[in-house]
């Protein structure tokens, strides 16, 4: 009787254990992992056109070699308050000779008056060809300035990047 009080005490430990490891774990990545200003939460990426119509759109023949356009980068809303949630927003177009998944990373980096506040980790996935939107939410640190701020975002592949930038306020 006493062994198994003594195993379960025992399993009981190790499964705290886990279960603390993983909860710093995760804190640990979003604290330092990803970011150094305001809080990065989850990222969506859905086609938006998919390649037969992104060729036909653009007259895109497979001798042509391969296009990356960073086609627009915006933020929901433009206006916003410390502490509030937006939405970075990233629409990106992919065009290769094989209609193959290809790898894609988005980077982005906040500035303030020229400086960065912060930038996050890669958000590297497989793309097919297409037009591609990803959004990411952030949240603005409670004691974020008033002022304006830009917001830098760059798509790299295998085959070359762009970037673009825009601009948000902090009232």
């Amino acid at each position: 009787m006493q062994k198994i009080r003594r195993s379960s005490l025992v399993l009981l430990v190790l499964a705290g254990l886990i279960g603390v490891t993983c909860g710093v774990t995760e804190t640990w990545a979003q604290g330092w992992g990803d970011y150094t200003w305001g809080a990065y939460g989850g990222n969506r990426e859905a086609s938006r056109m998919g390649r037969e119509d992104i060729v036909a759109r653009e007259n895109y023949c497979s001798t042509s070699g391969c296009v990356l356009r960073l086609d627009s980068v915006e933020v929901r809303p433009l206006k916003a308050r410390s502490g509030q949630t937006m939405v970075l927003a990233t629409t990106y177009t992919i065009l290769t000779p094989d209609a193959v998944a290809i790898p894609v990373a988005i980077s982005r980096d906040i500035l303030f008056q020229g400086k960065s506040l912060g930038r996050t980790k890669n958000i590297e996935s497989r793309r097919l060809n297409g037009t591609w939107v990803q959004e990411i939410d952030f949240t603005l640190p409670a004691n974020a300035a008033a002022g304006v701020y830009t917001l830098k975002t760059k798509v790299t592949t295998g085959y070359g990047s762009d970037q673009k930038e825009t601009q948000f306020r902090v009232e």
